[in-house]
């Protein structure tokens, strides 16, 4: 999972004027990293990305690092799964051999 930090929130505007730009970000970058990382999955809540990626075919960190150049003022983290779950939100997502399941 990918997560944004650094966005400055103050006035009452500024939470959607973050919002478009990072829907700037996403429109204009994505489908690049999407398609040199072999990002199958990508989902954004918030300041939360969930990724689905082959870690055969990329490293998370390159991800990180990449999307931490699309502008010198954000800067991405990466959490990765562990014992094939990952905490999203108040969400625990487990990996399955078929599929995922979900629990609180």
């Amino acid at each position: 999972m990918i997560q944004k930090e650094g966005l400055a929130m103050g006035a009452p505007i500024s939470g959607l004027i973050a919002e478009f730009f990072l829907q700037h970000l996403e429109n204009t970058h994505l489908a690049h990293l999407t398609e040199k990382h072999k990002i199958t999955g990508y989902f954004q809540y918030v300041g939360d990305i969930p990724l689905i990626h082959d870690p055969d075919l990329t490293n998370i960190q390159d991800i990180t690092d990449d999307f931490n150049s699309l502008h010198p003022k954000l800067k991405f983290t990466n959490e990765q799964e562990t014992n094939n779950k990952l905490n999203y939100l108040d969400i625990i997502i487990h990996r399955t051999p078929t599929g995922w399941k979900t629990s609180i």
